[in-house]
């Protein structure tokens, strides 16, 4: 599977694990079915991707999964709401009984049931009502979409009282209502002249979308709307001006005479009775030929009406009242609807601090990748990945350098997409230099726990990046100031599904390690508790940014010139000095190998010997008895050998050197040189055959590496230093 296809199954699988994330913060036990559905497709599309599966194929099931349960059910709910907002209940149950059928829910079952219901007594009104109640008492969140249902029979019957009667929960503040149930009852309030409970049912409808999750664009229009007409209802001409000018969502797609005709109504319940009486009458007269107007003609003549019938107790009983209610009220609308016009319009400081580690991680790791074989176990080490082993030996520096270190595309795009994601909230927390320090310090943590845990090769920004992530879920739970900016774009559920696909690209992905992932974001989470106390002080948060840059520019050079002074004395394996003897397990021969390397006790045989380097390197030894002519055994061996490495799956040859004499590594000894290209990235098998007298030994190299030139002169010890060893 190439890169393209591999990128696109990530996007697809963050949709399903968002999917996942957002109906678990629902609630698991009503969405516990269709939460197994997508995890079982989410498995499936994991083990395809593991597994290598064709590209198109891969993709074409996991768009027909995405498509029947995501895409499908989302597209049959739209298709409810509209035929419920059109009173057209009757048509409702084929579209709820596909949902229920595709994701399972009891949810879904439910509204099925409620639609079959809306079917067979959509014609008698009371009937119907009758049988919705039958469905009551069932706990939330069941009886707040029959209470949507009950509410909308009651509003499209002028139903006002009951409506009210259904949908308010007394013992209940209104600020834990829902949406729907705000707008309905914001509007049933109005109609039967309760005013005080509208005005605090609207606000709790506008704290409700101020404090949550970024609406939906239809909640947004239905929010405006209402606003709309409250102000119409309790004669605020200024807010509703201001609001009609501002030709938001909601607004705009109302007719233009009708938003007239609202503007008259508020004209006439805010004292001008004259000015109003005529904004209406010439919207009435004006809508009568206009066939776009017909739908609204007949609600607009009868309000137009019934305020000319009740003007006189108008303004005896119910203006002073309005009044007396903007003077309570509107200093508490105006801070709401200001705070709610910065959220949505103020824009946000530019993140430099992001943009420029994005940029900088980006063309160093295009760079490596297009210029340099990434794959190449003597590359990624000279050009500083992290190595256990290596920085146990001391070259601490490649706990930073690793991070502009990127093994594989996949790996790097997704970097990159997380880090743009949630990094400018968190460093508009911050401020840039303690958000660069945290970033480069989780980085740090993660390449020490890749170092605990004997990580041989490690590379990526995979570290910092989840670093930052487990700041910011550390700041969204804590409420730390500025962090509405997370909660606003429902940040929770995001976060942590960013945080299994990048451990799902760590299981998977080669190069990609878990432990500096998991270190990482330990990390990060300490360091963010840590900086609670200081982030409620700007004293505290200033002097912590000033540490922050010193911080970096010590990490940065100390970093810079250990690594210069280690490369100037030579990277492994040119560096290796220390060697020593080790035997076969029936002591008939011995040989000197790095210090670093260690037998393998499992692949230790009589007559032979396995090692395995810290990288993976791995050196076998074989002996025998040979009388036959040098020429014979290295004609057969290297068409044998050569026809055995074609004739193996997975790998292909890449080029052969040799057989080449060295005597001047011991007498009889000739080399035969394998480059092989494999799944794991290059391949070099270094065979040395020495013959001497009636015996032969072979000693053959598998190194992650083109360059085998590099372990050459270390080959040549391990060669030279052979022995037979004498018997007792």
């Amino acid at each position: 599977m190439d890169i393209a296809y591999r990128l696109l199954m990530y996007l697809l699988m963050a949709n399903v694990g968002y999917m996942m994330f957002s109906l678990f913060q629902k609630g698991f036990k009503h969405y516990s079915g269709y939460i197994s559905q997508l995890f079982f497709l989410l498995c499936l599309m994991i083990v395809m991707l593991a597994r290598d599966v064709g590209g198109g194929m891969a993709i074409s099931i996991s768009l027909c999964g995405i498509g029947l349960l995501v895409l499908l059910p989302m597209y049959l709910q739209r298709h409810i709401d509209a035929l419920m907002a059109e009173n057209r209940f009757a048509e409702i149950e084929p579209y709820a009984r596909w949902k229920a059928n595709l994701a399972w829910t009891e949810m879904n079952v439910h509204l099925h049931e409620l639609s079959l219901i809306a079917e067979k007594f959509g014609e008698n009104a009371a009937q119907l009502e009758h049988e919705m109640r039958t469905m009551l008492n069932r706990g939330e969140p069941f009886d707040g979409v029959t209470r949507v249902f009950l509410g909308l029979i009651h509003f499209n019957n002028r139903n006002f009282a009951g409506l009210i009667d259904d949908l308010r929960l007394p013992d209940k503040p209104f600020s834990e209502q829902s949406f729907e149930e705000l707008l309905y009852l914001v509007r049933a309030y109005l109609e039967t002249t309760r005013y005080d409970e509208a005005a605090a049912a609207q606000i709790a409808l506008e704290k409700l979308l101020a404090d949550g999750e970024d609406p939906s664009l239809e909640k947004r229009a239905n929010l405006v709307i209402s606003r709309m007409i409250f102000f119409a209802f309790l004669g605020w001409n200024l807010e509703f001006d201001a609001l009609v000018k501002a030709e938001e969502e909601g607004i705009e797609r109302l007719p233009a005479s009708l938003k007239d005709f609202w503007c008259g109504v508020c004209l006439f319940n805010s004292g001008d009775y004259v000015a109003g009486e005529k904004k209406m009458a010439e919207v009435i007269s004006a809508s009568a030929n206009d066939e776009h107007s017909e739908a609204w003609l007949p609600f607009m003549r009868k309000r137009f009406h019934s305020l000319l019938e009740n003007r006189d107790f108008f303004d005896r009983k119910i203006l002073s009242h309005l009044k007396e209610l903007y003077e309570k009220n509107a200093a508490i609308f105006n801070s709401l609807i200001l705070e709610d016009v910065q959220k949505n319009e103020t824009p946000q400081p530019a993140p430099v601090a992001t943009n420029v580690l994005s940029w900088l991680i980006m063309i160093v790791s295009v760079i490596l990748i297009v210029t340099q074989n990434v794959e190449d176990i003597v590359s990624l080490i000279d050009l500083g990945a992290n190595s256990s082993f290596l920085v146990k030996e001391g070259e601490y520096f490649r706990l930073f350098t690793y991070q502009f270190i990127h093994i594989g595309w996949v790996h790097l795009l997704m970097n990159l997409v997380a880090l743009k994601f949630f990094g400018p909230p968190v460093e508009r927390i911050t401020g840039w230099p303690i958000y660069i320090a945290m970033f480069f310090i989780s980085g740090i943590a993660g390449g020490m726990a890749a170092a605990y845990t004997g990580q041989a090769l490690s590379a990526g920004a995979s570290a910092s990046v989840l670093g930052l992530l487990s700041i910011a879920i550390v700041f969204e739970f804590f409420k730390v100031k500025g962090a509405e900016s997370l909660t606003q774009r429902n940040n929770f559920s995001t976060l942590l599904f960013i945080l299994v696909i990048n451990l799902i690209i760590g299981a998977v992905e080669k190069g990609v390690d878990n432990s500096a992932h998991l270190g990482g974001l330990l990390g990060g989470a300490i360091l963010a508790v840590l900086l609670l106390p200081v982030l409620k002080s700007q004293t505290l948060k200033r002097l912590a940014g000033f540490v922050a840059v010193w911080a970096v520019i010590f990490i940065f050079g100390l970093s810079s010139w250990q690594m210069y002074s280690a490369g100037n004395r030579g990277f492994y394996p040119r560096n290796i000095k220390e060697f020593a003897e080790v035997s076969n397990a029936s002591a008939t021969f011995a040989l000197q190998l790095p210090t670093s390397w260690k037998v393998d006790p499992q692949e230790d045989g009589t007559l032979g010997l396995e090692a395995v380097g810290p990288f993976r390197e791995r050196v076998s030894v074989l002996i025998g008895l040979n009388s036959e002519p040098a020429e014979d055994v290295l004609k057969e061996y290297v068409e044998q050998r050569t026809k055995e490495i074609e004739n193996t799956g997975e790998i292909t040859l890449h080029s052969r050197r040799g057989p080449e004499l060295l005597d001047q590594v011991r007498p009889g000894t000739y080399r035969v040189r394998w480059l092989i290209d494999s799944a794991g990235g290059p391949l070099s098998v270094i065979d040395y055959l020495v013959l001497e007298d009636d015996m032969f030994f072979m000693v053959r190299f598998f190194i992650g590496t083109e360059a085998d030139s590099v372990y050459a002169q270390m080959a040549n010890h391990i060669v030279a230093s052979f022995r037979l060893l004498a018997k007792k």
